[in-house]
């Protein structure tokens, strides 16, 4: 591709060096950091989804779990209410891994038939449901938990002391591990109440807010209350000996939330000091994306034990309290928590979004000095292998759907090309659209649910973008070269190889600045190759 421009010569490239402090971007984050202790646990088809799981609607969940994190071990009673999506429900079927044994199935107090079939659970209803109608039950389960994905129940130590802890992680198909559920991206729990019984020593962090801690003989129950919609795989407990502080963050219009952090006693003041950017990142992001989704509950962190994190609703989960994790962790608040994405296969619309928010956090906060790195990090992450593509073609292959230099960084910098192809107030205003959208918001979210705000936005059809940058492999390496045709007059080639030969030709604006002899003027120029 050939372009002329008069008035300008020739072209360099400059980059800046940045200094590095312990708020940089990490050129080895990853989220996920457990995966390569939990490879073994791992095997395709781990998860099989509830047969018939859209005949019915699960609008509330109360759950009562016994546990000591000394021992590998959970009893608890799970009553489930449900309504029902079809003209006649005859049954409801759960998710449950088949080593956990279930005492009873009740209706009140009425004993309900069932039966297992592998990793589910199938309960027989007293009277069939008609449409619209609601029931509820309760299941009365116990057992030692099996591990897949990155430990979906893991009990350890932790201290000089080696103090028990325990915690759960069902991210993406562990829940039904642990617990009997609707392991869906169909159908969010409408409300829930979480109630952990452990001995005294131990305390709960989960989801929603505290609603009440008591002590009775020599035992302690924690009592979390969620009244926001929530995906299964989001619910989690941990349990040790946390001692906890709160903050409170005021927003605009004067609205006021807590943020609450359950640590271990030994990291408390380390901790206290790195935590204190939360609430500058929930300003910035809730004025980039929209009011912070759980604003009536809180937000907060529980530490745990590996070193990556996990965001479960208004309760993040941290190994550790890096600037990078903090802000990833909570913009999944708005991307992965509030909207879901609606299929595996679509893990950007979560990885690729709290990645670049990331990013985004450098680029507003401490003067900006760290954007370039974050940039220059992602983008070499990024092209450090040759395939491979956004969306997933295997859901069953955990190590894929958590590919760090896919879904989280390549993802994340398709968000960033977007941005340049739209420009600032478009993008944005794209983003806030697609948060606040009715039909996703508290709930799920398509990968063309995403692309329809952006097209209606910008007025601009984003097929040919999409075909070569998501479900497309590689990527391009430009190469520019220019002659001077006249004193005014400079000619600039652009050409392009593909990082893969079975690659097609990448149709995108590339940003190219020209110099005058001298370096004494300067004009930037999009090129459309």
């Amino acid at each position: 591709m050939v372009k002329y421009f008069s008035h300008i010569l020739p072209l360099l490239f400059i980059m800046l060096p940045c200094a590095l402090f312990s708020q940089a971007p990490d050129p080895h984050f990853l989220e996920k950091a457990a995966l390569a202790e939990s490879a073994q646990w791992m095997k395709k088809a781990a998860f099989l989804e509830s047969a018939g799981s859209e005949v019915y609607d699960l609008t509330y969940q109360r759950m009562e779990w016994q546990v000591d994190p000394a021992v590998r071990f959970i009893e608890g009673k799970i009553t489930s209410r449900f309504t029902s999506s079809i003209s006649s429900l005859h049954s409801v079927t759960f998710n449950l891994r088949e080593n956990m044994a279930v005492d009873s199935v009740k209706s009140g107090n009425r004993p309900l038939r069932f039966n297992r079939s592998g990793d589910l659970l199938n309960v027989i209803l007293e009277r069939p449901l008609e449409k619209g109608s609601s029931d509820s039950l309760s299941v009365f389960y116990r057992g030692e938990p099996f591990r897949s994905g990155f430990g979906s129940f893991e009990a350890k130590t932790h201290g000089a002391d080696r103090v028990p802890v325990m915690w759960t992680l069902s991210e993406p198909y562990g829940a039904y591990e642990w617990w009997p559920c609707k392991q869906s991206l169909t159908d969010k729990i409408d409300s829930a109440d979480i109630l952990v019984t452990s001995p005294e020593a131990y305390r709960t962090a989960s989801n929603g807010i505290l609603v009440s801690e008591t002590v009775r003989q020599g035992k302690r129950t924690m009592h979390w209350k969620s009244r926001y919609p929530i995906a299964t795989y989001l619910v989690a407990i941990a349990v040790t000996n946390y001692v906890d502080f709160t903050g409170t963050l005021t927003l605009d219009g004067g609205k006021t939330m807590p943020v609450i952090n359950f640590v271990y006693p030994e990291n408390l003041e380390n901790v206290k000091k790195q935590v204190e950017v939360t609430s500058s990142l929930i300003r910035l992001f809730s004025e980039l994306f929209g009011e912070y989704p759980f604003i009536k509950e809180k937000y907060g962190h529980a530490q745990f034990g590996w070193n990556g994190g996990m965001e479960h609703q208004t309760m993040s989960f941290m190994g550790t309290f890096d600037f990078e994790l903090i802000a990833h962790e909570l913009a999944h608040s708005w991307f992965g928590n509030c909207i879901t994405l609606a299929s595996w296969r679509d893990i950007w619309l979560n990885e690729g979004f709290a990645t670049y928010a990331t990013g985004l956090s450098y680029e507003r906060m401490f003067d900006g000095q760290y954007w370039s790195r974050w940039k220059r990090l992602t983008h070499s992450r990024i092209t450090s292998q040759n395939g491979g593509t956004v969306f997933v073609t295997d859901t069953a292959n955990i190590p894929r759907l958590f590919d760090s230099r896919l879904s989280y960084s390549k993802g994340a910098y398709l968000l960033h090309m977007l941005r340049g192809i739209l420009g600032d107030e478009n993008f944005f205003r794209a983003v806030k659209n697609y948060f606040n959208d009715p039909q996703v918001k508290y709930g799920f979210a398509s990968h063309n649910q995403w692309v329809n705000h952006l097209e209606a936005v910008s007025g601009v059809s984003l097929t040919e973008f999409f075909k070569d940058w998501y479900y497309g492999e590689g990527f391009p390496v430009f190469s520019a070269v220019f002659r001077n045709i006249t004193p005014l007059t400079v000619q600039i080639t652009l050409s392009q190889e593909p990082s893969l030969s079975s690659a097609g030709f990448f149709e995108l604006p590339l940003p190219v600045r020209v110099y005058s002899v001298g370096k004494r003027d300067s004009a930037d120029f999009r090129l459309d190759h």
